[in-house]
């Protein structure tokens, strides 16, 4: 019987010691994973240098590097690129204030925004002009660098105010996504773009959703006729 006992502590002591050799085992490997995920480029090993991460830790990546790289923004740049802010933020902001939703006020915001929709095509011929590696002067470039102008022209185009703030709105959104894609731009130009873009489109929806909410209120002139 004590045999029997010491050959089955034995065994515990045999297993317990595989457990332990087991779970340090994993614990290293998982360790050495973290490390390659949070290791830099730069202070990695060879090994490591050829992780590859995720397309959306990768996006999202680029994007706080392209804010970060905000601060570098040329001063002329940065406060006409904010001041150009105001005609989209105050037509919202008025209506919400004057608790209607006003049909020229929509229209005048709309067409500012095709404006600069138009605009930010010129931006990419202008780079396409100018000739670089990552912006070869190809059909492809060269006609989305023209599209911008035809959605806005689109957008003032069709009667109803509401389809002319989706079209708007889905071309600025486009037009944000494929130039954070596109290589070329200035790295403070990224971030600037991202902020500015933003506030826009988000504009744009406010005064879309005011066409339903707002533009359901009876004006009281409305009510004399």
């Amino acid at each position: 019987f004590t045999s029997t006992r010491e050959m089955l502590g034995l065994n515990m002591n045999s297993c317990a010691q595989f457990g332990v050799r087991r779970l340090l085992h994993d614990l290293t490997c998982k360790s050495y994973n973290a490390t390659q995920v949070m290791c830099k480029n730069n202070s990695c090993s060879p090994q490591v240098k050829h992780l590859h991460l995720t397309p959306p830790v990768q996006k999202e990546l680029k994007v706080i590097s392209a804010l970060r790289n905000i601060t570098s923004t040329p001063p002329p740049a940065l406060t006409l690129g904010l001041a150009g802010l105001i005609p989209f933020i105050s037509a919202p902001l008025y209506m919400y204030n004057a608790g209607f939703f006003l049909p020229d006020v929509a229209t005048a915001q709309l067409t500012y925004g095709a404006t600069i929709l138009s605009f930010l095509g010129g931006v990419r011929w202008g780079l396409l002009v100018h000739g670089d590696e990552d912006l070869p002067p190809s059909w492809s470039q060269y006609t989305w660098s023209v599209t911008p102008s035809l959605i806005a022209w689109t957008a003032l185009l069709v009667p109803d105010l509401t389809a002319g703030y989706v079209i708007c709105t889905a071309g600025l959104l486009a037009a944000v996504v494929l130039d954070f894609k596109q290589k070329g731009y200035p790295a403070w130009f990224r971030g600037l773009r991202f902020v500015l873009s933003f506030f826009a489109i988000l504009s744009l929806v406010t005064s879309l959703i005011f066409t339903q909410t707002l533009g359901a209120k009876k004006h009281a002139s409305d009510y004399l006729t």
